[in-house]
């Protein structure tokens, strides 16, 4: 029994410090210039490290957030919120789904991190405030990439679609082509449902 008690101790406060870090991380990027600001001439690498490592953290944090975030949404909107999961797949493909985002997200934000520790190298500014201040304000570009890649690819599917929903809107025998389509598969699934009944 103790042993789980400390387990559930350890677990709580676990969460206690790793929650806010991966809910405020985006914020946390304010740190290092406030640091800057107070103290130019200290040594950052510890505080850049701590950044590299828990940077992905956050990540993997928002992208299980925006994992199903559209979706979730669309069912609210029309009043399905109650059956959102099962409409995705259920249990079993909804939570796949959000574990592989978020574990995708974080991979994905590690090697965005070296690819930038890589190519920051090569900026031709000396050591000093000047090239600290700018890899720590490129830095949250780097480590949320997946996050920004994600939401700008549903930003621009988004808007194809809503270029197609306009289209419809303008075009009037497009429109009436939709619509007798609809009422075609409303009736079949009409008979079908009676066909069912009728047979069980």
């Amino acid at each position: 029994m103790k042993g789980i008690a400390r387990f559930l101790v350890r677990m709580l406060v676990l969460n206690m410090v790793l929650v806010p870090i991966m809910v405020l991380g985006p914020l946390l990027y304010v740190i290092p210039f406030i640091c800057i600001a107070a103290n130019p001439q200290d040594n950052f690498s510890a505080l850049a490290q701590l950044y590299f490592w828990l940077g992905p953290l956050s990540t993997a944090f928002w992208m299980l957030v925006s994992c199903h975030w559209p979706t979730v949404r669309r069912a609210q909107r029309v009043g399905r919120l109650a059956t959102w999961r099962e409409t995705e797949g259920g249990i079993v493909c909804t939570v796949a789904k959000a574990t592989l985002y978020m574990f995708g997200g974080l991979f994905a934000s590690y090697v965005f991190e070296v690819l930038f520790v890589l190519a920051f190298a090569y900026v031709p500014l000396a050591s000093g405030v000047a090239r600290e201040t700018l890899g720590f304000a490129i830095f949250p570009f780097a480590t949320f990439a997946p996050v920004i890649l994600l939401w700008l690819r549903r930003w621009e599917r988004g808007r194809k679609q809503g270029d197609f929903i306009s289209r419809i809107k303008n075009n009037r025998e497009l429109r009436d082509q939709l619509q007798s389509a609809s009422l075609y598969a409303k009736n079949l699934r009409t008979k079908d449902g009676h066909g069912w009944q009728e047979e069980g």
